[in-house]
């Protein structure tokens, strides 16, 4: 699927569903590629990316599964594989000015956040299923979007 394994990775709200939900269209395509991911690639998501995905297991699917999305996502940062950015005033200004910046685009500000700190690390490559990370120039994966 991957010409070459990235070395940082960003992961959104819509690869977590599809990993974690069995019903969600790009389950197995998600499945396939994280399984497909080395330990060379560090994982990076944000604490509201975290939360948008709990909030949609809790609401759509329920409690029990919500929780286990929340105990696989601290196994995952104990072991190093993943890594949290927190938001703070420089991200949250970074992303008002993306959120007027790209007033076309119909960006959420969990969104605005995610490419503020795809742009400040650096990051060239999303694990996603959002074609909107293609404003900021980054390789979608697994779809190529």
């Amino acid at each position: 699927m991957v010409a070459r394994t990235p070395s940082k990775l960003f992961i959104d709200s819509a690869a977590l569903i599809a990993i974690f939900s069995k019903n969600d269209q790009y389950h197995d395509i998600a499945v396939d590629y994280y399984s497909s991911l080395t330990k060379k690639t560090t994982l990076i998501t944000t604490l509201l990316v975290i939360s948008e995905t709990y909030t949609w297991f809790r609401y759509h699917v329920n409690y029990r599964t919500a929780i286990e999305f929340l105990d696989v996502i601290q196994d995952s940062i104990a072991s190093k594989w993943l890594n949290i950015i927190y938001p703070d005033p420089v991200l949250d200004t970074q992303a008002q000015v993306i959120l007027r910046q790209f007033q076309d685009q119909k960006l959420s500000y969990v969104d605005a956040i995610s490419f503020a700190v795809v742009e400040n690390i650096k990051i060239k490559d999303v694990f996603g299923f959002d074609s909107h990370f293609r404003i900021k120039k980054t390789n979608v994966w697994p779809l190529g979007l």
